[in-house]
Order: structure tokens, then C-alpha cells, then sequence
């Protein structure tokens, strides 16, 4: 791209950025429409026999902090595409009765298990309950704002079974903070519907991104698989990181240990982002949360996380602007 090009596209930006919400939500849904042509609308998708046996291996553990709106999705998602799998939900103190009566009626219908705390503890916390109940071979750590479809589960299940170096592995995505991010998906994260979503996963299915199994530094908490024997091995999050920066920590202890942590290309599960646990923070939280945390793993693990764009992490703060934790410590707005 000329500078030129460069010039007319961050004017652009500029301008949609100053246009009011309304017409900005209306130009992203047409853009969200133009990039997604050909993904239906309306199809109802379905894995095969071994996707859905692949689901069998699987603890999904959800840990849930109110949202009901993208919450229900997550559910309704499960319900649909993970029949065979053991879900246990964790309501870490949700207040609202539609959250509440959402988690209650779900695991009677399925038969969910579910675990409840009375005030919130934070997803560290959350993901431990849970997981003292699982019973599967490998764990998925879920975020309650997330859309799975049917193929992801044989994708990852088939990376563990074929390589026992393989200890966290996690799916494409549209919302990561980290490489898992695909372009396409993310510029369509909210308007897409659920077919869509699942169309665009099929694609993947059929041709994958090249390799199909690509090592990073650390997988993306949103939904992050592990072996379960791993887990108990490491004793799992560390609980010093409440919200922030766990899963880059985990990750840390399970390199060390001699394992891979892989990102599975042709797996795709969508991420809302910034929906579920509470990810919302004002500036000021930005810099007395996270900054701390990252500094927490610097001194644990005398280790400098190798960083996205020069970037840590990414969150958007309360008044709609989005914060960098930056590798020199420092937080900006970008």
C-alpha cells in the first residue's frame, strides 16, 4: 500500500469514527453484508457423526458473569453443536434474574452441570470450579460470548491425539487480541448471525489457512483448550491473575514444561469480544489493572511475553475508546 493509499484510508477511518453511532452501526452492517456474500443466511449446519462424537471428549466449561443477551447465543450454540459434550456452567455471581433463570433452565434441558458462587470471583476462579468437575480428556475453557460450530471440536481433538507435544490449542477466531484473529471475521464480529458464522467455519473446514497447525506463545483465553491432566498438573490459572492476562501466564508454565501451544487453523469458534466477564474498563482501570498483571508475569517468569504489533493485550474501555497494554508498560489509546 503507497502512502498515499495510506493517507486516504486513515482519513477515511477518521471520518467514520466522527459520524454518530447510528450511521456508524449502518455502514458496518452494509460493509459486514458486502464481505460476507455467499455465507447463507439462513442454513442449517450440522457436523458429521465424528464431529460431533469429537464433542464427546470435551469439558466445556463456561463461566458466566450476567449478559444474558450473548449469553443465550453461547447456549443456544452448545445446545446445537456440542451434544455430546460434558458443559459445565459457572455462574460466578450473575445478578440479573434473566441470567440466572437462562443457566437454570438450560442445564435442565440438557442436563448440564452447573456450578454457582454468590458474588463473582472473577474467571480464574470461575474456570477452577468448573473444572474440579470435568471428567473428559481435555478441557474448553469458554467465554459466554462466543459462538461455536460443528467442526471445531474433531479439529482440536485431532491435533491432541496425533501429537502428545501439543498441551493448549485454540481455534480461529474474530476477537483474540493475539494471531488467532482472522481480518474478514473481525471486520463482521457483530453482524454476522449464526449461519453465517457457521458458513464461514465450513470454508475453513475445506481450505484451511496453510499450515494448518501454527505454534504461538500463548492461545487466547476466550476459548482455550488443554489436556486435562495438564491442567491439574499446573494446577491451572494462577489465581494472582483474577480477569487479566491468564491465559498468556498459562501458557508460560506450559512451554516450560516442554509442550506446544498450537493455533488450530481449520477450527473456528466466534468471539464477540469484550461481552462476557467484566473486560469494560474506564482508562484509569486500564492502567491500575492490567499493567500491574503484566508486571506480575514479568517478575514471576522473568520473561518478556513476545507481543502482537507491539502489543500485549487489547480492551476496550467505557467510553468507547480502545486502550494497548504496550510492552514498554505503557498504556495507549489507539
Amino acid at each position: 500500500m503507497s502512502f498515499v493509499d495510506q493517507s486516504a484510508r486513515s482519513v477515511g477511518l477518521l471520518a467514520v469514527r466522527s459520524l454518530p453511532h447510528r450511521v456508524k452501526a449502518a455502514l458496518y452492517s452494509v460493509r459486514a453484508r458486502v464481505l460476507g456474500r455467499g455465507l447463507s443466511r439462513s442454513r442449517i449446519f450440522e457436523g458429521s457423526v465424528d464431529c460431533r462424537a469429537a464433542s464427546g471428549s470435551m469439558s466445556i466449561i463456561v463461566p458466566i458473569h450476567d449478559a444474558p443477551l450473548v449469553t443465550r447465543r453461547c447456549l443456544a450454540s452448545l445446545e446445537r453443536d456440542a451434544t455430546k459434550s460434558e458443559i459445565i456452567l459457572v455462574d460466578d455471581g450473575s445478578k440479573l434474574a434473566e441470567t440466572t433463570e437462562l443457566v437454570q433452565k438450560s442445564s435442565s434441558r440438557n442436563g448440564w452441570k452447573v456450578v454457582r458462587s454468590e458474588e463473582p470471583r472473577g474467571h480464574s476462579a470461575a474456570c477452577a470450579a468448573g473444572a474440579r468437575f470435568a471428567t473428559r480428556p481435555y478441557l474448553c475453557l469458554l467465554n459466554s460470548d462466543t459462538v461455536v460450530t460443528p467442526w471445531c471440536w474433531r479439529a482440536i481433538q485431532e491435533v491432541f491425539d496425533t501429537d502428545s507435544s501439543i498441551g493448549v490449542a485454540g481455534p480461529c477466531t474474530s476477537s483474540s487480541g493475539n494471531e488467532q484473529t482472522l481480518d474478514l471475521a473481525s471486520k463482521c464480529c457483530l453482524y454476522w448471525n449464526d449461519s453465517q458464522i457457521c458458513a464461514f467455519a465450513e470454508r475453513l473446514t475445506v481450505a484451511p489457512l496453510q499450515p494448518v497447525i501454527f505454534d504461538l506463545p500463548w492461545i487466547s483465553g476466550f476459548a482455550l483448550f488443554i489436556r486435562s491432566g495438564l491442567w491439574k498438573t499446573l494446577g491451572g490459572f494462577d489465581q494472582n491473575l483474577k480477569n487479566y492476562l491468564n491465559d498468556v501466564e498459562l501458557c508460560k508454565r506450559v512451554t516450560n514444561l516442554g509442550y506446544r501451544t498450537v493455533w488450530v487453523r481449520s477450527a473456528y469458534i466466534h468471539h464477540l469480544g469484550n461481552q462476557s466477564h467484566p473486560k469494560i474498563l474506564s482508562a484509569a482501570e486500564v492502567q491500575s489493572a492490567l499493567l500491574p498483571y503484566l508486571q506480575y508475569i514479568r517478575n514471576k517468569h522473568r520473561w518478556e511475553p513476545r507481543v502482537n504489533a507491539g502489543y500485549t493485550t487489547i480492551v476496550r474501555s467505557r467510553d468507547g475508546k480502545t486502550w494497548a497494554i504496550r510492552s514498554d508498560q505503557r498504556a495507549a489509546s489507539v
